[in-house]
């Protein structure tokens, strides 16, 4: 929803002479993304995709916490926790011999600080259509069969060309354009921008959805959803088919005789392994929210071409798994992929940028891929507002790639590690994915951005919150005696003022297990000492997840809306993290200063619409070059996993997870 009047250069133009302020190329989960957040930023987008539908395969399925924390702010997360569920556990098998189980990844209880510990597991394609759903409902759509084919940037703006299957080309003349495109990003490839990387694991993977005999009964169970809303792209429609359609006279079972599995022992509570096949590792996963599962075949031949036809996914599944043919009553959707970790040498090209996997492709081990790319279009869709309604200087945007670029690299080469080491291998024999994959601790401190202005600075190798960081929930009490947490707080497109100076104890309380209930929503409070020249939003309590607030614009310094509280009781959690001093929380939930002065607020502000200067370098401010996490070495990330083309050693046991 819009933030107030636009200040920017949306301000200056008319209806009939504006153009598309952003252009976004592709209707995946990153230009889906980014098209909700600037949908309620007030900022026009005009979103193409050239297939016919949204992606229909489950892919990219893991949903990481702090993903979460942002499908939250979006308005989608009871749509995601609804759909999916956590991840089962691992089940080796041997033939038609069930043999050990185990967990693949390190579970955590929910705290204050992190309502979200462990990896969600929801289907690409239901990830999608949240994000359509939620795109229409803010006044977005999405021109499928569309497609970019050429585009030239000035100093004004950018005009691109669009093709469709029928009628002439069109021009479009837009502020910016957003490559969401892909690995195979046309975007990029217009741009000229190298992608350095290198060939993770050579051994091609066949991937596909399918339905199975036993698993089909649950479609009359309400819980799950088998999806009939989105179909297979007129690409890759073939893909899919009903045994009825291929099993042949008598089916395929009665062929095979006795020594089969039966569909029913492929339980929906395990991620089902065979690691021990001459020809590959398989896998057969139960898709939360859905009565499929997604099977997974790695091939030890490095020149094989897995096909993808539904008789021979039929065929690959029943000589992997002992089950019969014709026990796949549907194969959705397939493909086949080898896993490469890849990055783009910039980010930005003039008022082109790159995000997701148009900027860097991951291995699916560790489910990072989708997740960093939704991380991308958070950083992004607040700068874009700041540019385009509120007048900051567009070298602002310059921020993304600085912040983006060596995180994307860190990120890269978590989930590289985590291919090699065999994350569905048997039991004891792999790498256990913990906290490293939820993205919590990823931090921009170092950056233009992140200003520390308390006296004196903690030190470096302190626990305490430091600018850049990734602001923490708590459970707070304002100056009326409203009880809120700060993620209540952070929710919407604004800045978050919060005052700790006079905080006091608030007796703690056990965490609930998924996202705090709403206490209520902090009432409007005036310091005496604010410098910001705003005035606090009033605020109402609120049942249930709270409507994002509108709080009143910062006409004074023309920015977005600022939401200013003073916390007068924190719990002993907050304490501990924020301490007693002033943060500004950026709009996507990230501290950008720290101080004990409110008067270096409306600095901070000024800094952001004047821009960066040109001669200013990465962490002059702070005496630090941008870095990813605590302990983490800048740059090591993408030095390990995007040099030169190389030949690694084969990781054994099952399919990289995703």
């Amino acid at each position: 929803m819009p933030t107030g009047p636009a200040t920017g250069p949306l301000a200056q133009a008319t209806v009939e002479t504006a153009p598309t302020a952003v252009l976004i190329v592709g209707a995946g989960p990153t230009g889906l993304t980014l098209a909700c957040d600037l949908a309620r930023r007030g900022v026009p987008a005009r979103v193409i995709e050239q297939s016919a539908t949204l992606f229909p395969g489950a892919r990219g399925k893991g949903v990481q916490p702090r993903t979460r924390e942002v499908f939250d702010d979006l308005g989608i997360g009871p749509a995601i926790a609804r759909f999916g569920g956590p991840y089962p556990l691992m089940q080796r098998w041997r033939g038609r011999q069930r043999l050990e189980e185990w967990d693949m990844l390190d579970r955590a209880e929910p705290h204050e600080g992190s309502p979200y510990r462990e990896t969600w597991m929801v289907p690409q394609w239901r990830t999608q259509e949240v994000l359509y759903e939620r795109l229409r409902e803010l006044g977005g759509s999405v021109e499928f069969r569309t497609r970019l084919t050429g585009f030239h940037q000035d100093a004004h703006g950018v005009s691109a060309t669009l093709a469709r299957p029928s009628g002439p080309d069109e021009t479009v003349r837009a502020a910016y354009v957003i490559a969401a495109d892909g690995g195979r990003s046309t975007v990029r490839r217009l741009t000229g921008v190298a992608m350095s990387g290198h060939t993770v694991d050579p051994l091609p993977i066949l991937v596909a959805d399918v339905r199975l005999a036993a698993s089909h009964d649950a479609a009359s169970n309400p819980a799950f959803d088998t999806g009939g809303t989105v179909t297979p792209a007129s690409d890759e429609a073939g893909a899919a088919g009903s045994a009825d359609e291929t099993a042949g006279p008598g089916g395929a079972e009665a062929a095979e005789g006795s020594e089969r599995l039966t569909a029913a022992r492929i339980d929906r509570d395990h991620w089902h392994v065979w690691s021990e096949d001459q020809d590959g590792s398989t896998a057969l996963c139960p898709l939360a929210g859905t009565d499929t599962f997604q099977f997974l075949a790695q091939f030890d031949d490095p020149d094989t071409v897995p096909d993808t036809t539904p008789d021979a996914v039929r065929r690959l599944l029943a000589e992997r798994t002992s089950l019969p043919a014709s026990a796949v009553r549907e194969v959705l959707w397939a493909s086949e992929f080898r896993p490469r970790a890849a990055m783009a040498e910039r980010f930005r090209i003039g008022r082109v940028f790159l995000l997701g996997d148009a900027a860097h492709v991951h291995s699916p081990a560790g489910g990072q891929g989708l997740n960093t790319s939704v991380q991308d279009t958070y950083n992004l869709g607040w700068k874009l507002e700041q540019v385009l309604r509120h007048g900051a200087h567009e070298s602002l945007l310059d921020t993304y790639e600085e912040e983006r670029l060596p995180i994307a690299a860190e990120v890269l080469g978590l989930s590289t590690r985590l291919h090699r080491g065999r994350p569905l291998d048997e039991a004891g024999g792999g790498v256990r994915m913990g906290s490293d994959t939820h993205q919590l601790t990823l931090s921009y401190a170092g950056g233009w951005l992140a200003v520390d202005r308390r006296a004196p600075r903690p030190a470096p190798d302190s626990d305490v919150l430091r600018p850049g960081d990734r602001a923490p929930n708590a459970r707070c009490v304002d100056a009326a005696g409203k009880e809120f947490t700060l993620f209540d707080a952070f929710q919407g497109p604004h800045f978050t003022l919060l005052d700790f100076r006079t905080a006091h104890d608030l007796p703690d309380a056990p965490t609930p297990p998924d996202r705090p209930a709403t206490q209520s929503e902090p009432s409007e409070t005036a310091s005496p000492t604010s410098a910001t020249a705003t005035s606090a939003t009033a605020l109402t309590p609120a049942a249930g997840p709270p409507t994002p607030p509108e709080p009143t614009p910062a006409h004074h310094h023309d920015q977005a809306p600022l939401r200013h509280i003073v916390i007068r009781h924190a719990s002993a959690h907050a304490q501990q993290r924020y301490g007693n001093a002033v943060f500004l929380i950026r709009p996507d939930g990230y501290i950008g200063l720290i101080t004990d002065d409110p008067s270096d607020v409306p600095d901070y502000l000024t800094r952001i619409r004047r821009g960066r200067p040109a001669t200013t370098a990465p962490g002059a401010d702070h005496g630090a070059a941008p870095h990813v996490a605590r302990g983490a070495t800048p740059g090591a990330g993408r030095d390990a996993t995007v040099g030169t083309d190389r030949t690694v050693e084969r990781a054994s046991g099952a399919p990289a997870s995703r």
